[in-house]
């Protein structure tokens, strides 16, 4: 009775699939007499299900016998796992859609406004949820530290991978949430093992490289796990509508900072910004040009937009904006890199949601970027590979929203001007202005939203060289805010909007930990120096699922986003560039300065980048010895030096992948159109004096375009 009680909730037994099989249940289940069930029948149901699923199809008889119901040759594994899941997901969907409608409208319209409604957990919720998190929390510890014999550790791995393996298929919300509590407890495992079992005290060397490694897989789990929480339910926000009425739309200010880029680049956001859909009466768009250049004013007299210039550049880009601010009197301000085009109807899309809800003070866009960045394009990489932008800007952003926590990315966004106002302007005591002000706006109680649609479209840099310096600001930027303002502490945030900007701060830690992977097995290799002080056997058991378990789950949370592979990839880029800045902004947080990203460039030659590869070569170099001379080792060695040495080498040709890639990438390739070219197929004619020739259009570009010719006979007549 239990089981069929079980089957009932689970399994869609009422419909026509399901009522088949119970029709003909003494066909599939010849073992068992329905009509006298004995104690042992659900384990015989089970055998026999069991053969069903995995055995019977694969045999022509078998086959024969269940092809007289049409449902039955199907592979019934599969189709009772995902009619679970689908039950499973239509509730946490049902969830997500009261989330999102909470959020969308978390208050009612009371005298022409929006007032937002606070609602506060009862007591007794709040006891029964730190009941629940109590018991969670003491049954995680008992899983971790229950100390397993190798291959007690081994079955409960293998039962924790079919399950995983299992749930990877189906794919749901649910599934990665049940993928994530699997991960972390397969790596907390690993973790205490690691401080339980395997520091090596044998030496003063083996102590500094046995801690060195376990502190950046300390580093990297935290982070881990801290990213797991971020996105684990990521809230897709839609735009929301409107007024029919226009009179009650307010007045926005658009802003284009701009300091020394060309004028042709800031010309396309410009004309975009003054063709924008919204009453003009209420809209103005100022150039804000910190470096004083007469041809940029006299192009804003040209075309009707403001001109802004100030006599004291301090501050950077934030001091521009907060200049700004002083003279404009709109009620919300639009910021727009000089080089990010808006689309027309960026603030219908975007207003909806500040007349929604007036405790809304920043509504981010993603960055989009339709020319490639020195990772595309020095790899050659196709189209269906994400950009280097893609993870945070189109998928972490709505995880951040989730936990209002959307942070403020420096353009292709909208600010409330009198939120702004409270918190002082733009933030200017970091190097991050952008990602500070959210932190302050969270802070005094303003909310936040991000609109994953991209509105606007601009250019990536150039050259890797400019890449790193762009990521070096924000490493530098980001680890200021951390020391200055850490949103650990201080009042006004939320728990998880504390862990949220904690994960975007301590990310830039990154540098460090890395290069200890990447030299972390040369140790062993060069002076016989165990840096994981356990078995070769123990090392595979408790390593290798970590690592799977840790990839797997994250393919599926970043699936379409970014690859694995490429994350490593663009860490290993940065993690040199970026450790000596995040030390020192650790260290004196006040030192360092802004400096502007170089867009617009052209490249005439492909050529090595050597004074950014030389790091990377090196740490080839070193990797490539150590794996020659594992090699030279195995010769003559015993079978326990032979596991201890494949574990290492598999590790070495793992940085060594990683590496030739990183050297790959600093080839800097042609690129000898300044302004790109981007796809876009559309029918076009050509008139030629009296004669229109059909003809599409397949690239344009600010300066030219490329047509296919359809019919080129029609060329003879010209």
């Amino acid at each position: 009775m239990f089981c069929f009680g079980l089957a009932w909730l689970i399994f869609p037994i009422e419909n026509r699939f399901y009522q088949k099989i119970v029709k003909n249940r003494t066909y599939y289940f010849p073992q068992i007499d329905f009509h006298n069930l004995r104690p042992l029948d659900p384990i015989r149901g089970l055998v026999q299900l069991s053969f069903l699923m995995f055995v019977a199809g694969s045999k022509e008889d078998a086959a024969k016998r269940l092809s007289h119901s049409t449902y039955a040759s199907r592979f019934f594994l599969f189709r009772w796992v995902n009619h679970i899941f689908k039950r499973i997901n239509r509730g946490t969907r049902m969830i997500a859609e009261r989330v999102s409608k909470k959020l969308a409208s978390e208050g009612k319209e009371k005298t022409g406004q929006h007032k937002p409604q606070q609602q506060k957990l009862s007591l007794f919720k709040k006891i029964f949820v730190g009941f629940l998190l109590a018991i969670g929390f003491v049954l995680y510890v008992l899983c971790i530290t229950q100390p397993f014999s190798l291959e007690e550790q081994v079955i409960f791995l293998l039962i924790l991978g079919v399950i995983a393996l299992t749930l990877f298929q189906a794919q749901t919300r649910f599934t990665l949430l049940m993928l994530i509590v699997i991960s972390v407890i397969v790596s907390s495992r690993y973790v205490w093992w690691r401080y339980s079992e395997t520091l090596n005290p044998n030496s003063y060397t083996s102590v500094i490289f046995t801690w060195l490694l376990i502190i950046a897989e300390t580093y990297a789990f935290i982070v881990m796990l801290l990213g797991y929480f971020q996105v684990c339910w990521v809230l897709d926000r839609k735009p929301a509508s409107l007024p029919k009425d226009k009179e009650r739309w307010p007045s926005v200010d658009i802003f284009i900072p701009t300091y020394n880029e060309p004028l042709d680049v800031v010309k396309p956001t410009v004309y975009a910004a003054l063709t924008v859909d919204w009453p003009k009466e209420k809209l103005n768009v100022y150039i804000l040009d910190d470096g004083s250049r007469k041809e940029f004013k006299d192009f804003a007299c040209e075309v009707g937009a403001g001109y802004i210039e100030r006599e004291e550049h301090k501050h950077a880009k934030a001091g521009n904006i907060n200049h700004a601010m002083g003279i404009t009197k709109g009620d919300f301000i639009a910021i727009f890199d000089c080089d990010h085009v808006p689309v027309k109807t960026f603030l219908q899309k975007t207003m909806g949601w500040f007349l929604k809800d007036e405790k809304i003070a920043l509504v981010q866009t993603p960055h989009h970027f339709y020319s490639q960045d020195p990772f595309e394009k020095n790899l050659h990489l196709k189209e269906n590979v994400p950009n280097e932008n893609s993870l945070f800007h189109d998928f972490i952003q709505k995880g951040n929203d989730t936990w209002n926590a959307t942070m403020f990315c420096g353009s292709c966004a909208i600010m409330r001007r009198k939120a702004l106002e409270e918190v002082g302007g733009i933030a200017v005591e970091t190097v991050t202005e952008d990602a500070h002000t959210s932190l302050k706006l969270n802070r005094r109680g303003w909310s936040s939203a991000f609109l994953s649609t991209p509105l606007s479209a601009g250019l990536s840099t150039e050259t890797l060289a400019a890449h790193i310096g762009q990521r070096i600001r924000w490493a530098r930027g980001m680890v200021q805010i951390f020391r200055l303002d850490n949103p650990l502490f201080g009042k006004g945030l939320t728990i998880p909007q504390r862990l949220c900007f904690l994960n975007a701060m301590i990310h830039f830690l990154h540098g460090l930990p890395r290069i200890i992977f990447l030299i972390a097995p040369l140790p062993f290799l060069f002076a016989n120096i165990y840096v994981i002080y356990a078995s070769a056997i123990a090392i595979f058991v408790y390593l290798i699922p970590h690592m799977v378990h840790s990839t797997m789950t994250t393919y599926m949370i970043h699936r379409g986003y970014r690859f694995p592979f490429i994350s490593a990839l663009y860490e290993t880029i940065l993690s040199w560039y970026i450790f000596v800045p995040t030390l020192v902004a650790l260290i004196a947080p006040h030192k360092g300065k802004f400096n502007v990203t170089a867009k617009g460039g052209v490249i005439d030659k492909e050529y090595l980048d050597w004074a950014v590869a030389r790091p990377y070569f090196y740490l080839l170099l070193l990797n490539l010895a150590g794996f020659f001379i594992g090699l030279y080792r195995m010769v003559g060695a015993s079978a326990y030096e032979v596991l201890m040495l494949l574990i290492n080498l598999g590790w070495i040709i793992y940085n060594l992948i990683i590496l030739f890639a990183a050297m790959a990438v600093t080839v800097e390739s042609v690129q000898k159109r300044k302004f790109p070219r981007v796809s876009f197929t559309a029918p076009v004619h050509l008139q030629v004096g009296e004669t229109s020739i059909p003809a599409v259009m397949s690239a344009f570009s600010q300066k030219d375009c490329v047509v296919d010719l359809k019919n080129a006979s029609d060329l003879s007549k010209v």
